[in-house]
């Protein structure tokens, strides 16, 4: 067996970089499965996301052949290979209405927008404690007969429950079930109660007590036992704290334990047999919804990381997706948020590994540089800010490949015109930046989007549309 690099070899390289590009154009499907050979599909599962309308070399001149474009360039969302991206734009650009569109590619199956014999689990993290009758819109997916469930704090399970029942189709209200998130002791560890208990705490003011929380925690660690929370209580309550000491300390438990079997709490009983709320089921959306007046954004922060590891630990085989609702709600400079970030980060270096996409929705890409970095797709719709500007070029091949000045006279967009044109894209308009994307045949040969990128028009959702503007005048 050969080892050296030959013309098989590069078929093969080429075929799979295909297989596992994120997006294609209609064009360049057709192509490819016209000249593959054997029985297999090379895209045995793909769905419509939109159309692409203009692409780098026309955004300097009036877009007069849009039309064209619209009709004869669809672009194909890759559901079966893992990746990720990252959406933003100012409030009513479009953003969270390109989010639904791609859960709707990924969940549900429909002969108009594509093929998907297997449907993805679908996980949103969704937090807006500012304005409490705005629910997660991916709920409205229960129009298409998606199962949808709700988890939200029991303190705040009443109101939610209520809002979310009302805004739905009554239709298909039946198919929404909305739960209070309740942990197991088997849910947590010696290191998630650590972070549980500190979450508040800066990284430089450790209260005293947790070195009797550190202790305790790695002496439990080192029995080799699973955590059990009531063993925990009573190892606290023989330490002998201070009435000082106690009274923050408490503050901490009283917190993790609102979100705790009330069984698990009391040694005496032992707790029944519970559902799995984190065993995701193909085809099924679990909306984590945090809105509540008395978490804080680090609070939920930490939350959204621990049960992010949960959901992770029990995907189905054939995969999963994890969405972030209007991330910069609490995505905020906090060192709980620097840590969730990490590890979403670790989630997307490894996605080939653990069948994962992720797409952060937020309005602005300054919550953390590090994701634009990553991620393989990033769909910038419409906004005003200059140092929003300055971000993307600093994180996107494309944005800054076209926005720097060139010494050799070649052609290149310039800053100015690049924000021009982001700041006059119409509502569900988006730049696209998408290395690894297939638009385009170059004669016989894929070309990928590579330093470019389009401009991107998302398509007409199949469900609901719970984002729209409420007018003074309704008609």
């Amino acid at each position: 067996m050969s080892l050296h690099h030959t013309k098989d070899n590069k078929t093969s390289g080429a075929d799979e970089q295909l297989r596992t590009t994120p997006l294609l154009s209609l064009s360049v499907k057709e192509a490819s499965e016209a000249r593959k050979t054997g029985n297999s599909s090379m895209f045995p599962q793909y769905a419509f996301l939109g159309c692409r309308i203009s692409d780098t070399s026309t955004l300097e001149d009036d877009d007069k052949n849009e039309d064209h474009f619209l009709e004869s360039e669809p672009v194909l969302l890759n559901t079966n290979t893992p990746w990720s991206a990252f959406i933003c734009g100012s409030q009513g650009s479009g953003k969270s209405y390109s989010l639904s569109a791609i859960i709707e590619n990924c969940l549900h199956a429909s002969p108009k927008i594509g093929k998907l014999p297997q449907p993805l689990a679908g996980v949103v993290f969704h937090n807006n404690t500012a304005s409490a009758h705005n629910i997660c819109e991916a709920a409205h997916l229960v129009s298409l007969g998606v199962k949808v469930n709700v988890l939200v704090s029991r303190s705040n399970y009443h109101a939610l429950s209520s809002i979310y029942k009302k805004a739905v189709s009554p239709q298909a209200v039946h198919l929404l079930n909305i739960q209070p998130l309740v942990l197991q002791s088997s849910h947590l560890t010696a290191e998630r109660m650590h972070r549980l208990m500190a979450f508040q705490e800066s990284e430089t003011a450790v209260p005293l007590y947790m070195e009797v929380i550190m202790r305790i925690l790695r002496e439990m660690a080192i029995t080799g036992l699973p955590f059990n929370y009531s063993t925990f209580k009573v190892h606290l309550e023989n330490e002998g704290l201070t009435p000082g000491q106690k009274v923050m300390m408490e503050m901490r438990l009283c917190l993790l334990e609102s979100f705790m079997d009330p069984s698990c709490t009391r040694p005496t009983k032992s707790s029944a047999k519970q559902t799995d709320l984190f065993s995701t089921v193909p085809g099924t959306l679990t909306i984590v919804d945090l809105s509540d007046p008395f978490l804080d954004s680090s609070t939920t922060c930490t939350l959204f990381d621990i049960l992010l590891s949960l959901f992770l630990s029990s995907r189905p085989e054939a995969g999963m997706l994890v969405c972030l609702d209007e991330a910069h709600k609490f995505m905020k400079n906090t060192p709980a948020a620097e840590t969730f970030t990490e590890n979403l980060l670790t989630v997307i270096r490894e996605q080939r590994h653990n069948a994962c996409r992720v797409v952060i929705a937020t309005q602005e890409p300054t919550i953390s540089p590090k994701l634009l970095d990553l991620c393989s797709i990033t769909m910038v719709h419409r906004f005003t800010s200059p140092d929003w500007l300055t971000t993307l070029r600093g994180h996107l091949a494309g944005a800054s490949d076209l926005v720097t000045s060139s010494d050799d006279g070649s052609k290149k967009i310039s800053a100015a015109k690049l924000f021009e044109k982001i700041i006059n894209l119409d509502v569900g308009e988006s730049l696209l930046f998408a290395p690894s994307a297939v638009l385009e045949m170059d004669g016989s040969e894929v070309k990928k989007l590579g330093t470019g990128f389009v401009k991107f028009k998302t398509r007409v959702r199949l469900g609901e549309d719970g984002g729209q503007s409420v007018l003074a005048v309704r008609n």
